[in-house]
């Protein structure tokens, strides 16, 4: 992203900048707007702490993103299937005990997920999703949140890459709650290479492995495979599912817990 020279103008012109930065890329590093500004970066962070203050970004290590409340309306906008999410997500959430250390991936189901935690849960979270971050990092007491960090996924909001992946070999997980854009009988499937490599490592660190779905994901495709059924040993989802997925869930013994109205 390229920024207009406003090196001679005000605060109030730089601000407006930086914002219109950080809602068109979704994340901004202090160091590359400090560079393209002509300013110190000790400026850029007092800018952004303005900006804070007055809701408009959230402060993360090394820069700013969206407000959580913008981040999740943009990420995650209406698409009819708010309900189904939470329901999905509030029998997920049962699964997971009081202390338990759980991973939790990135999409609007996790993110649903993450929202369903109880008020007393104590555990630890690990994820590479910016917006379970940041909604952990609200909550009071936060939970212990461990930060898979790496390349940012724009489109995702999500941490992906070698360093997130180095990251989770040094990690351990009862519960990896898996969402992933697409489910038939020979797997599950992500939208990239990059984030279904994410997935595979967060599986591995995992004792279960428990895919949270709605039913638009069981009709639809994703070019990026992550696992075979057989790697799951739970889904949790709305609505029956298609015939021959269940039958490779069956034939793997994998438990589904469907949660209709």
């Amino acid at each position: 992203m390229t920024y207009p020279d406003t090196r001679n103008e005000g605060a109030g012109e730089r601000r407006m900048w930086i914002t219109a930065a950080v809602r068109s890329a979704g994340f901004i590093a202090i160091a590359d707007v400090a560079r393209q500004l002509g300013v110190s970066t000790m400026t850029v962070r007092r800018d952004l702490h303005v900006l804070e203050a007055a809701g408009q970004v959230r402060l993360v290590h090394g820069g700013a993103t969206l407000a959580l409340s913008e981040l999740c309306g943009r990420v995650f906008p209406d698409d009819g299937d708010a309900a189904a999410r939470a329901r999905v997500a509030g029998r997920a959430a049962e699964l997971v005990g009081p202390t338990d250390t759980i991973a939790v991936d990135a999409g609007p189901t996790a993110y649903a997920l993450a929202r369903a935690l109880p008020d007393g849960f104590r555990g630890s979270v690990i994820t590479h999703s910016m917006p379970v971050l940041h909604l952990l990092d609200e909550r009071r007491p936060p939970p212990r949140t461990v930060a898979l960090g790496g390349e940012l996924l724009a489109d995702r909001h999500a941490f992906v890459g070698p360093s997130a992946e180095a990251a989770v070999a040094q990690l351990r997980a009862r519960t990896f709650f898996l969402s992933t854009a697409a489910v038939d009988a020979r797997g599950t499937y992500s939208p990239s290479p990059a984030e279904a490599s994410v997935q595979r490592r967060l599986m591995e660190i995992a004792d279960e492995v428990v895919l949270v779905a709605t039913h638009d994901v069981f009709t639809s495709s994703a070019p990026a495979r992550v696992a075979p059924l057989e790697r799951l040993t739970g889904v949790v989802t709305d609505r029956p599912l298609p015939q021959p997925v269940v039958a490779a869930l069956r034939g793997a013994d994998v438990l589904v817990h469907i949660v209709e109205r």
